[in-house]
């Protein structure tokens, strides 16, 4: 894979394809299908790059109220619950066995519910619904395998407004030209350096496994977070009317000894603060538990002339604050507004990206800021309850 280059640089080959399209989005998670659709539906061209051959597999579970207007506004509702979106609407928490708080979207909504379904789900559907117009491209399977600046750009002194990425090179020989290119969480690729971002990345101090198990009559019920003096939490929820997730973080010492062959640690340290979901700790001893690699992460800049990240390119906040695919689509949705207007014949992008993407970092830096307060607070009950902010657990009042 290339450096972003210049044409006189890496000259094109004579078999490169040229084709035109106003915009190209790197990565087809669900911030880059739904900035397509987006984009797609008000008629701009669209290409969607995606080295994978297929959807992802993970990713989160869980649609709060603010995802779930934006893709109500899309008309995907319905096509949702076909597809077994689960509607619920209470959290309990429990510390060391007791209840701590049950925290009702009824009460702290007006929409009075959240969503869960499976990631791959989810992203289907945004991604049929865009596929379902002429101008829209989803190219699975195919890589940015280099990238062309503007001309501009070749002198080293040009301003924000002509800096950027003119065309883009893939990996099945085509050339596609662009006004608009996405970062929008794929594979490092040429579009990636180009923006050249720094981050700060944080790793929390515990080890987080994720099992699949069968529905019980508590899971069914509700969702239950649990959380213990020591350092260890369990979050059991279901995905469909048949499947849920079990998700258990321990201290990071711990974890060789926890998930190792033999679980019958594991097993007893849940029965003692893992009080309501008794009736499906018999099936953690045989459940296979993957990595469920967990950061928090923060970057800048967010631009660079046309070129714009998204996703978690951007952000990346602990999963206890389960908003980090809304605020996503939130960001596609700004993006989508601004793109539009550069295209109608508004200012120019890069301008637009300075004065009005940059600014969800100050949303962003919020976000991971209180992922941070709930992942060091929740082992002392009453430091967790000082931190709970019903706002940004996905309350709207």
């Amino acid at each position: 894979m290339t450096a972003v280059h210049t044409s006189a640089e890496q000259p094109l080959s004579p078999r490169t394809q040229r084709s035109h399209n106003g915009v190209v989005i790197a990565g087809a998670g669900v911030g880059g299908s739904f900035l397509a659709l987006l984009l797609g539906r008000s008629g701009l061209r669209v290409t969607v790059v995606e080295p994978a051959a297929h959807i992802a597999a993970h990713g989160a579970d869980f649609l709060k109220p603010r995802g779930i207007r934006l893709l109500s506004d899309q008309g995907l509702l319905p096509e949702l619950m076909s597809r077994g979106a689960l509607r619920r609407d209470t959290i309990s928490y429990y510390h060391d066995g007791e209840v701590l708080r049950d925290f009702s979207y009824q009460e702290h909504t007006d929409l009075g519910y959240f969503l869960i379904l499976p990631y791959r789900e989810l992203v289907t559907a945004i991604v049929e619904s865009a596929r379902r117009l002429p101008n829209v491209e989803f190219a699975f399977g195919t890589s940015i395998d280099g990238a062309e600046s503007h001309p501009a750009d070749k002198t080293g002194t040009a301003d924000e407004e002509h800096t950027g990425i003119s065309a883009v090179l893939l990996s099945d020989g085509r050339r596609l030209t662009a006004d608009a290119v996405v970062d929008a969480g794929g594979p490092p690729s040429p579009v990636r350096s180009f923006v050249d971002p720094r981050q700060q990345i944080h790793e929390y101090d515990h080890d987080v496994r994720m099992a699949t198990l069968a529905v019980t009559p508590s899971i069914a019920e509700r969702n239950r977070l649990y959380f213990e003096s020591d350092g260890w939490f369990a979050y059991f929820y279901p995905v469909s009317t048949e499947q849920a997730r079990l998700f258990v973080g321990v201290p990071r010492h711990e974890a060789a000894a926890v998930f190792g062959e033999h679980r019958g640690k594991l097993v007893e340290r849940l029965r003692g603060f893992a009080t309501g979901s008794a009736d499906a700790l018999g099936q953690v001893e045989t459940a296979r538990f993957v990595p469920a690699p967990v950061m928090a992460l923060r970057s800048t800049p967010y631009h660079r002339g046309n070129v714009a990240r998204l996703g978690s390119t951007l952000f990346s906040c602990h999963p206890m604050t389960g908003q980090g695919m809304s605020y996503t689509m939130e960001d596609a949705s700004l993006l989508a507004d601004l793109i539009i207007r550069s295209a109608e014949g508004g200012p120019p992008l890069a301008k637009l990206l300075s004065h009005d993407y940059e600014l969800r970092r100050t949303v962003h830096d919020r976000l991971v800021d209180y992922g941070d307060d709930l992942a060091v607070s929740y082992p002392d009950p009453a430091r967790y309850q000082q931190v709970f902010q019903p706002v940004l657990h996905g309350g709207d009042r």
